[in-house]
């Protein structure tokens, strides 16, 4: 991501377009599912996501009555955790010895915490069961991520789920009342394209997570964006202060001038205020929230409603690529069970409807067959982002700390303000303390590696 030339993707995700062109030439096959004979008595799985509301709901009253009415020997007990929980609830439940019939749907950054976290690994090596859990039209990428996991972990520790871009959202109307006809395309027009909105409506336009250490939520969302801003400015996020982690800092320090005032309460489930006319431009959400404000209560339409992949950097305009992966604690049990549901998770049928209804980006190549018209809005720009570069954050097991130290300067920084001579000397200070933490708490090489950039995201 510093200058370098961009690699061809390997993870999942980048297989969709040529995958999905293919399978709309082939035209649509019906998916069937056949009732399974489990036992002859009823098992309950306990499955553990991190999902916004809307997927909860969506999980809750559909997907899962779907399983239970094809698998009715197999109860799904569906546990909505906190943002970031889901590595504490696995390393509780193994420690207590109180897994019982398990599956965790985890980010895919939260790996390295349940691999090398002390005790671990956590999660059971998933090769003695994979055949029976994936698909048959697994795209090929997904296939490629399951080798480089080998390769990294040697083990099949977590199979690839779901997949997730975010984009950049904003009201067209206020657009064209402030005479833009179109998105910014690069930063530089996002500050003039902001200062012109502001000019007209009086208020600031841009909507940002900002709510890492205010607002009640203390979760990812914060480091997270921020993490996608100081790539794009060429820098290693993890070390704060190098020359690309600094502009992105000040670049960003001149755009809050035009940061929505609500900002400091901005996290992964804000969005409503885009419907209201609150703010304009919505930057960096998933795209979940398309269908939620085209619904009957936000009532946005595809003319007043824009998305795109967001507007480049002056390094290069790669999108971080989040997502979950399924993953079973070490130590389950009814492992028959938890495999039918892993199973159906992947199936054409479930990965099709979640790629619907949720916008989330399927795994199964199936699932891409006959796709309907109303969902190009937001597959367009999932696309367009894949072809201009995608990227995962290094997984640490550490993540959580260095999210809490970035909240902790975008506070300093952002929020109070600071003297605009004074970022570089913060980010630095935020660096020395990263680097205290892994020696205190790792050892001097970890730190050493830290301090010399040798955690730095990976380009897909």
């Amino acid at each position: 991501m510093q200058g370098e030339e961009r690699k061809r993707p390997f993870v999942w995700i980048a297989a969709i377009i040529v995958v999905a062109i293919v399978f709309f030439a082939a035209g649509y096959v019906a998916h069937t599912t056949t009732t399974t004979k489990t036992s002859s008595s009823k098992v309950a799985v306990t499955f553990y996501e991190s999902l916004a509301p809307s997927e909860s709901s969506y999980f809750q009253n559909t997907l899962i009555p779907q399983f239970e009415r094809l698998y009715p020997n197999i109860t799904v007990n569906f546990v909505n955790l906190p943002s970031g929980q889901p590595p504490q609830e696995i390393v509780t439940l193994v420690q207590s010895n109180d897994v019982g019939a398990s599956l965790v749907g985890l980010d895919n950054l939260a790996v390295g915490e349940v691999i090398y976290g002390a005790g671990g690994p956590y999660i059971m090596n998933l090769a003695p069961m994979i055949n029976n859990i994936l698909p048959s039209g697994l795209i090929p990428s997904a296939v490629k991520m399951i080798n480089y996991e080998n390769t990294v972990f040697h083990a099949t520790y977590f199979i690839p789920f779901r997949s997730n871009i975010p984009l950049v959202w904003y009201n067209k109307a206020v657009f064209a009342q402030a005479g833009i006809s179109s998105p910014p395309a690069n930063d530089a027009q996002l500050l003039q394209d902001a200062q012109m909105i502001y000019n007209k409506t009086g208020t600031g336009p841009v909507m940002f997570q900002g709510a890492g250490l205010t607002g009640g939520h203390t979760g990812a969302s914060t480091g997270t964006e921020l993490y996608q801003w100081m790539v794009q400015f060429g820098g290693n996020p993890f070390v704060f202060n190098d020359s690309g982690d600094i502009a992105a800092w000040e670049y960003l320090y001149n755009l809050s001038a035009y940061f929505n005032p609500q900002y400091t309460s901005g996290y992964w489930g804000s969005y409503s205020g885009l419907a209201s006319g609150t703010y304009s431009i919505l930057d960096y959400q998933w795209p979940y929230i398309y269908g939620l404000l085209t619904n009957s209560t936000y009532k946005m339409t595809n003319s007043t409603l824009g998305v795109y992949p967001g507007p480049a950097g002056p390094a290069n305009d790669y999108h971080l690529l989040g997502g979950d992966v399924l993953v079973i604690p070490k130590g389950a049990t009814h492992l028959s069970a938890i495999e039918t549901l892993a199973k159906f998770l992947l199936s054409a049928q479930a990965q099709r409807e979640t790629l619907l209804n949720l916008s989330w980006v399927a795994v199964n190549s199936a699932a891409y067959q006959n796709l309907p018209a109303s969902f190009s809005v937001v597959g367009s720009a999932l696309q367009q982002a894949i072809t201009e570069g995608v990227f995962l954050r290094n997984p640490t097991p550490w993540i959580t700390i260095w999210n809490a130290y970035a909240s902790k300067a975008f506070y300093e920084i952002i929020v109070n303000h600071v003297n605009f001579s004074q970022i570089p000397s913060i980010l630095s200070s935020y660096n020395s303390e990263m680097y205290t933490y892994l020696q205190t708490n790792y050892n001097t090489t970890v730190a050493n590696t830290y301090e010399a950039g040798g955690y730095q995201p990976i380009t897909v």
